[in-house]
């Protein structure tokens, strides 16, 4: 099957969905496909450029006000366990 009958199938299906959940979720996925994945959470969840560049302002905030676990801290917290 070439993609044109493949896009047409699809078409077909979509056209036929009668289940609101399921058009939700394809509408996520869609919006999930339209956008360029530069990483993936460890969950595996996406991470789109844009969201990723916030993490990581976010994380140089955090560490810039002190707000981080140094090493030696998760060293002795984990003794505790």
């Amino acid at each position: 099957m070439d993609i044109a009958a493949k896009k047409i199938e699809l078409m077909d299906w979509l056209l036929h969905i009668n289940d609101e959940s399921k058009l939700k979720k394809i509408i996520a996925l869609k919006s999930v496909l339209d956008q360029e994945v530069v990483a993936h959470t460890i969950s595996g969840y996406p991470i789109d450029k844009e969201e990723y560049v916030a993490m990581v302002k976010e994380a140089d905030e955090r560490i810039s006000s002190g707000k981080y676990t140094t090493i030696e801290d998760l060293e002795k917290e984990i003794e505790k366990w």
